[in-house]
This record gives structure tokens, C-alpha cells and sequence, in this order.
């Protein structure tokens, strides 16, 4: 027999290329190296602009790897440990998981949790190597912080017994009336918010020059005055000048009973000229000129005489906007106990509880974990705006024609939440503008002034 000679290069080529297909055969589960994570991101679901209370964490590794033979699902190889803003952790498991398509060293994790930062991930060693033991660990990104994940899956209640009990009166007082006290009062508050000097000053000229005739009343000149410096200052010269729709400043801006409603707060009317007329309810002359600052940046957003439910949220938004940020300047403000002061904290907790796409922060449209605004009332209302609905019901469902003040306050919210200009009236914009514009050292301010606590 003759021996068949093969040359010892091919030899080794056969070889080389048995052990590939040997290799194959194992998966390779043994043979890769396990890949370490790159990062680990987490996301949370938005649809049809809503936030969910679910995530996406999105877990890249460092190499293109193969997945070991397993009986085990993919999500059973995956744990998160989240901490809890009110102290320690908790185990979160993974829903689905699935390698990302288009890649091959990503996987997705499907959560129904919120996930924050300081999150860890474990992931099993045996995910690529069948045999391995151990884990692999590996820190979590976020957008959100444990406090914010709070916010965003669990309506506040008010632990204030102020908040619940029955509204007095604010009885007057001399200094109500004496246009030197409410200076000063206007000063103390300046030096409250922190603005600086040429605002305080700014604040304090335009209160010595308001007309008398016009905001008879030295309150309401403080609280027109003090919206120097706040993105609601536009309302002055609103009321004040010719530069509004009517072309022409207020005729009046006076504590007198609401023309054919007594029972409202405020109102605007107008003259035969097209002037506008502010009525703000005697009852309200006794309180703080600071609960009555948000109430003439919400009565200056009217200038025409139509009036609608939209209108009126809107109006009331900003109002509660910028009650908010003098909350978290004078907490106090938090504690009253009088009529408007319980109106406009009421509002603050409801803006608090709302918010669809930002719903750790403000809002006015429905937060997917809250289901009443105003927990521990009767208040049934699911959002801000549905809560403003309900006081205005009287309105019906007619339309309105958009305000121009009331865009000139949504531009400069704009600019400081880094957002392009919107309309106003557009409840899904000036929901996400809000809650976007809001600082977050103001809002923890005004919930610790509210006495807010996690429902439940």
C-alpha cells in the first residue's frame, strides 16, 4: 500500500480549522472572555407625551459578545439595587431583556420602576461563560436622583393643619392702609427674595410712582411693585401703560366688590373707553401684599373682555408659578390661614402634584402616579388644570382668543428652561415649559413650606 504523504503545512491548517468549528459547536461559551460593562444607562418610558412610571436601561459592554446556552431567561441574569429617598434600597427585577438590534454588545432592560442615579446593576458571569460563577457589577446613570423619583411616582399630601382648616378672614389693620409701612414691607420683602440692588431699587421708584387715582391702594401698589424682577413683571406695564391690547392702562386698580359677583377674588372689566377696570375683593384688602402679587399677574393676562376654561387655567398656571417662587422665599407664607392664602396654596399643591412630562417637578396636566391633586380633601380632580376647571365651570365651554401677556410670560420662562418659545394656550406646552423652568432648589423650598409629605 502506498502511504498517502500530506504536506505537515496543511496539517496544520486542517487543524486550525477543526478548532474553529469545534469552537462553534461550544457556542464559545468557555472560550470569550467575559465582556466588562461600558455603561449603563436608564431611561424612562414617555408615550404619547406622557412619563411612564417604567424604564429602559440600556447596558453597553466593551466587546461583540455570544450569550452561553441557558434555561434561564435573559432578564433572570440582571438585577438592579435602587436606593430609596427615604433611606436604604431595594431590589427592582428586570421585566424583559433583550440584545439590542443593529448591535452586538447591547442589551436592554425593561423595568417597571423609575430608576435613579446610584443605582447599581449585577449582572451573572454565567450571562456568557455556562460554567462561570460570580457576577459582574456595575453603577447605573440617570437623569433623576432618588428624591426625584419620589416626586415623580407619588402625590404629596399636606401634614400643615393650616392647609385643612376652615379660611378666616385677614382682618385690616392701619398699616394695611399707610403707604409708608407697605414701603417698607415691599423693601423687607425684596431683601427676602435676594434680588439685587438695582432691582430693589427699581421696586421701590415704581411704587413711589404709581398713580394714586389708579391702585388706590398702597397694598396693591406693593404687590404690583414687586413683581419687579419676576418673570411676571411684564403685568406692570400691562396695567400701567398703553403697551397692551386695549391700547389704553388701566382706568382702576382698587379693593371694590367684583361687578355682579361678589363671591370672586378678582375680577377685570372694562370701561366704555376699552380700559380696564382690576376689582379685587374688599376681603382680600387685609392680607399680605405677597398673596396678592400672583393674583395681578393673573387678572393682567386678561385684556379683551373674552374669557374662556382654557384662558382661566392658563391665567392661573402663571399665578401659581410665581406664588411658588415667593413660597420658597418666605415659607411662612406656606402657614396662612385666610382666604386667598388658602386658595393660592391650594393651587401650589395641586401645580406640585401635576405634570405630565416633568412630574418630578410642576405641571398642569395629569402625573401618571397621582390620582388626586389634593389628597386628604374631597377634591377629586386628577390634574391642575381639571382643579381650575372645576372653579370656573360657570365659564362653559366657549373659546377665548390668545392672551399677548400671557406669551410674553411663556418666552421668558422659555428662555430660562432652555426651550423654544410656544403658545401659551397650548396646555401640553406650558405643562412640560413649567416643569422644565422650575428650579429644583425653589420647588423643595415650597413643598418643606407646605408641610408636603409621600402619600400614604
Amino acid at each position: 500500500m502506498k502511504l498517502l504523504r500530506v504536506p505537515l503545512g496543511a496539517l496544520w491548517a486542517s487543524a486550525a480549522v477543526l478548532s474553529v468549528i469545534l469552537a462553534a459547536c461550544s457556542s464559545g461559551s468557555e472560550a470569550q472572555p467575559v465582556p466588562r460593562v461600558s455603561s449603563a444607562k436608564a431611561q424612562r418610558d414617555i408615550r404619547d407625551g406622557q412619563a411612564q412610571l417604567t424604564s429602559v436601561v440600556r447596558v453597553q459592554f466593551d466587546r461583540d459578545f455570544t450569550l452561553a446556552e441557558s434555561d434561564l431567561p435573559l432578564a433572570s441574569h440582571f438585577e438592579l439595587t435602587t436606593p430609596l429617598a427615604e433611606g436604604g434600597t431595594r431590589r427592582v427585577l428586570i421585566q424583559t431583556a433583550s440584545v439590542a438590534p443593529g448591535t452586538g454588545r447591547v442589551i436592554e432592560l425593561h423595568v417597571s420602576a423609575l430608576i435613579p442615579e446610584e443605582t447599581n446593576l449585577t449582572i451573572r458571569r454565567s450571562l456568557f461563560q455556562a460554567k462561570a460563577t460570580g457576577t459582574i457589577e456595575a453603577p447605573v446613570e440617570s437623569d433623576l436622583d432618588k428624591t426625584l423619583v419620589l416626586l415623580a411616582s407619588r402625590a404629596l399630601i399636606s401634614t400643615n393643619p393650616a392647609f385643612l382648616g376652615d379660611p378666616e378672614t385677614a382682618p385690616l389693620k392701619p398699616e394695611d392702609r399707610d403707604a409708608a409701612a407697605m414701603r417698607k414691607a415691599l423693601e423687607f420683602h425684596l431683601q427676602q427674595r435676594g434680588v439685587d440692588t438695582k432691582t430693589v431699587r427699581d421696586a421701590l421708584d415704581l411704587y413711589d410712582a404709581i398713580p394714586q387715582d389708579v391702585v388706590t391702594s398702597p397694598k396693591l401698589r406693593a404687590a404690583l411693585a414687586g413683581l419687579t424682577g419676576t418673570f411676571a413683571e411684564p403685568a406692570i406695564a400691562s396695567l400701567l401703560t398703553t403697551g397692551n391690547c386695549s391700547g389704553k392702562p388701566a382706568s382702576l386698580v382698587a379693593f371694590q366688590e367684583p361687578p355682579g359677583n361678589p363671591k370672586l377674588l378678582a375680577q377685570v372689566t372694562h370701561i366704555g373707553s376699552g380700559a380696564r377696570v382690576v376689582s379685587i375683593n374688599p376681603f382680600a384688602e387685609g392680607e399680605r401684599f405677597e398673596y396678592l402679587m400672583p393674583i395681578l399677574a393673573h387678572e393682567a393676562t386678561h385684556c379683551d373682555d373674552a374669557d374662556s376654561l382654557l384662558e382661566e387655567v392658563v391665567a392661573t398656571a402663571f399665578d401659581g408659578f410665581l406664588y411658588l417662587q415667593l413660597l420658597a422665599a418666605e415659607p411662612d407664607l406656606g402657614s396662612g390661614r385666610t382666604r386667598v392664602a388658602r386658595e393660592v396654596n391650594f393651587d401650589a399643591v395641586a401645580m406640585i402634584n401635576s405634570g405630565a412630562l416633568v412630574p418630578e417637578s410642576v405641571g398642569l396636566l395629569p402625573s401618571v402616579g397621582v390620582k388626586a391633586v389634593l389628597p386628604g380633601t374631597n377634591a377629586t380632580q386628577s390634574s391642575f388644570a381639571e382643579f381650575v376647571t372645576r372653579a370656573y365651570a360657570q365659564l362653559g365651554q366657549g373659546s377665548s382668543p390668545a392672551e399677548p401677556l400671557a406669551n410674553s410670560y411663556a418666552r421668558i420662562l422659555a428662555e430660562a428652561a432652555g426651550m423654544l418659545p410656544g403658545e401659551a394656550f397650548d396646555l401640553e406646552y406650558l405643562d412640560e415649559l413649567m416643569g422644565r423652568a422650575m428650579p429644583v432648589p425653589v420647588l423643595f423650598e415650597a413643598i418643606n413650606a407646605l408641610g408636603l409629605q409621600p402619600e400614604g
